[in-house]
C-alpha cells in the first residue's frame, strides 16, 4: 500500500515510518517545506508539502495513488481549524487512521474501547475529531503514554529526577497510568491500516496501569541518582508553573484502561519492554 503519513517527523511518526517500510509499504511523508530547500526525511522516498492549518494543502496531498492516510500529527490547538482540516481529509475518500490518545477517557479505573469519553482539558475537543473520523468510516487508535527510543514523557521525568536528585511525578501519590512502547504502537497502527475495521476504535496499551511513583523511581535510576530516595509527589499547581496547567493536570491523571478488545480483534501482541524496564535498562539508561 502507498500510505500518506501526517506527523512523519514526530516521535510516533518516526517509528511508524520505519514500521510501514519494514512491512513492505510505500511511505509518503507530509512535511512543511524545509527553509533551506532540503529534504526533511532523506530516508523516505517521497515528501509532499502541506500545513496542518491549511485544509487545501492537506487534501492536495491525497492524490489518487494514495491508498491510505495516517494522521499521527499533533493538532493545531484551534478547534475550528482542526475540525475543518480533518473533515477535508476524510472527504478525500481514502481510509484514514487517526492517532488520538486515552486521555479522552479522563480519570477511569475500567476504561475500554467502548467507554464514553470524558476528556481532560488538554484534549477537550479531541472526541469531536474522533467522532468525525469514525462517522466517515475511519479508524481511531488511542495509545497510552508512549515511551521508548529515549523520548516522550519518560525522558522529561528522567530530566526532573536528574535536576532534583530523586524521582518526581505529578499528583498526590496514588496515581497510575497506561503505557505503550513506541515500537509496539507503530506495529498496532500499521496493523490498523492493513486490517482495521471501518469505524473501529483500537487501544494501544501494553500496560494498563503502572503506579506513577514506580515510574518516577525508575526514572531516578536511569538518571543515575539514588533510586532508594523518597519519590517526590509534585502538586499540580507547582508543576503547572513549569509545564502549564493543562499538561500538569494530564500528568497527574490516574487511569486504568484495557486493550483486550483490540488484542482480540487484531491479534496485536505488544512485546517490547515495559516503562519501568525501559527506564532502568533500556533507551533511557545511562
Amino acid at each position: 500500500m502507498k500510505v500518506l503519513v501526517l506527523g512523519a517527523t514526530g516521535y510516533i511518526g518516526g517509528a511508524l515510518v520505519e514500521e510501514l517500510t519494514g512491512r513492505g509499504h510505500e511511505v509518503v511523508a507530509l512535511v512543511r517545506p524545509a527553509e533551506d530547500g532540503g529534504r526533511r526525511l532523506p530516508a523516505v522516498p517521497e515528501e509532499r508539502h502541506g500545513d496542518l492549518s491549511d485544509a487545501a494543502s492537506i487534501t492536495a496531498a491525497v492524490t489518487p495513488d494514495v491508498d491510505a492516510v495516517v494522521h499521527a500529527a499533533q493538532l493545531t490547538g484551534d478547534e475550528a481549524t482542526d475540525l475543518q482540516v480533518i473533515g477535508a481529509l476524510l472527504g478525500a475518500g481514502r481510509p484514514v487512521v487517526y492517532v488520538s490518545g486515552v486521555w479522552v477517557l479522563g480519570a477511569t479505573e475500567d476504561g475500554h474501547e467502548e467507554s464514553a469519553t470524558d476528556p481532560i482539558p488538554i484534549v477537550g475537543y479531541r472526541p469531536k475529531v474522533e467522532d468525525l473520523v469514525l462517522g466517515a468510516g475511519g479508524v481511531v487508535v488511542r495509545p497510552g503514554l508512549v515511551h521508548g527510543r529515549g523520548g516522550g514523557i519518560a525522558a522529561m521525568l528522567r530530566g526532573w529526577a536528574a535536576e532534583r536528585g530523586r524521582g518526581v511525578h505529578v499528583g498526590e501519590g496514588g496515581e497510575g497510568s497506561t503505557f505503550v512502547h513506541v515500537d509496539d504502537l507503530a506495529d498496532l497502527i500499521v496493523t490498523a491500516v492493513e486490517k482495521g475495521r471501518p469505524g473501529a476504535i483500537y487501544h494501544g496499551i501494553a500496560e494498563d496501569h503502572v503506579p506513577l511513583a514506580r515510574v518516577a523511581s525508575a526514572a531516578a535510576r536511569s538518571a543515575g541518582v539514588d533510586e532508594g530516595a523518597d519519590v517526590l509527589s509534585l502538586p499540580v499547581e507547582e508543576a503547572a508553573r513549569v509545564v502549564g496547567l493543562p499538561f500538569a493536570e494530564a500528568l497527574a491523571l490516574s487511569q486504568r484502561v484495557s486493550s483486550a478488545r483490540t488484542r482480540a480483534a487484531l491479534g496485536w501482541a505488544p512485546s517490547r519492554p515495559g516503562i519501568v524496564s525501559e527506564l532502568r535498562e533500556g533507551s533511557y539508561a545511562r
